[in-house]
């Protein structure tokens, strides 16, 4: 147990043609939460460039080319954590 470094090892003999989840019940992905973890992908500045290139590939060969261009402006504000634009917040004034 704490002197011991034995590695597991790897079974690779049986492949399962089974999905995931409760009975395959979750097989299938939504194409939505795939793009979207895309452009997720695309937005991150810690990304690396390889990952951006799949990310673009994945959202063209999805028929949704034009949400893979970042503006130069959109990684800029991300580079430097500069949230949306400021909204002008209500103040309240109290009659104490």
């Amino acid at each position: 147990m704490f002197g011991s470094r034995r590695t597991r090892a790897t079974h690779t003999t049986h492949t399962s043609t089974r999905g995931r989840g409760f009975g395959g019940m979750f097989r299938r992905t939504n194409p939505n939460r795939r793009a979207g973890g895309y452009k997720a992908a695309l937005h991150n500045p810690n990304t690396t460039s390889t990952g951006r290139q799949h990310a673009k590939r994945g959202l063209r060969s999805m028929g949704r080319g034009r949400e893979a261009h970042v503006p130069l402006s959109v990684r800029i504000k991300h580079f430097l954590h500069i949230g949306g634009r400021r909204r002008h917040t209500t103040t309240t004034t109290r009659g104490y």
